[in-house]
């Protein structure tokens, strides 16, 4: 599970990242936002997710935008905090057919840009209540990576409008984050990346560990 991470490139980069994958980018709000460093994202923080312009094209382009991290359904009809279930993320093994998420999956995927995330693990494993190590884990040779992301739209009671939100594709861990946790999130860099947005590409076909030595993992 991951619960904590970090984007603290500046937005310059991460439109560079976009240009030399020949993929167009917009702004939700019309313009390029101005968008502080942040080395720590939590659940329920609105945070940058880059979604299709039109879902049945996904190279046409992406828009930019910043919404809730932690998915509430769109058929949740109670009030934000009525919404119990821990949906920051999606177990890639049931993605496609777990009630909250298997719409999203099949109709509205994102990417959400990170330079880095957080695990913990316990100092000793016999008390894994004890105190922890937390890890800072980076993509090695990349700046700017993207985790596999779903997101919805739902209409909760007292909300005005409508609450967009997100959560992030999880699987088990590669070779380096297995000494550390048991899962991560899936990480896509380059064209897989906008794979992950095509609604007829390989789907959870891309949804897989990190391969050895492409993750750098130091405790923070």
């Amino acid at each position: 599970m991951c619960n904590a991470y970090g984007f603290n490139a500046p937005i310059s980069r991460l439109i560079d990242v976009f240009r030399q994958l020949d993929l167009p980018m917009t702004w939700a709000e019309g313009s390029v936002p101005n968008l502080p460093p942040r080395d720590l994202i939590r659940p329920t923080d609105p945070a940058p997710v880059l979604r299709p312009l039109a879902p049945e094209a996904a190279g046409e382009g992406v828009v930019f935008s910043e919404i809730r991290w932690w998915l509430m359904p769109f058929f949740h009809k109670g009030g934000v905090k009525d919404w119990k279930a821990l949906t920051t993320n999606a177990r890639s093994e049931s993605i496609d057919t777990t009630a909250t998420f298997r719409e999203p999956y099949r109709r509205r995927r994102c990417l959400v840009p990170a330079t880095h995330f957080f695990e913990w693990s316990p100092l000793d494993p016999a008390r894994p209540k004890g105190p922890k190590t937390r890890w800072r884990v980076t993509a090695a040779g990349e700046e700017i990576f993207f985790f596999a992301g779903l997101w919805d739209r739902a209409r909760p009671a007292g909300h005005e409008g409508s609450l967009e939100s997100f959560a992030l594709a999880t699987c088990a861990a590669g070779a380096d984050m297995a000494p550390h946790h048991p899962r991560q999130p899936v990480i896509l860099t380059g064209r897989p990346a906008v794979d992950w947005l095509r609604l007829d590409g390989p789907g959870k076909a891309l949804l897989s560990p990190s391969p050895a030595g492409t993750l750098h993992v130091a405790a923070d």
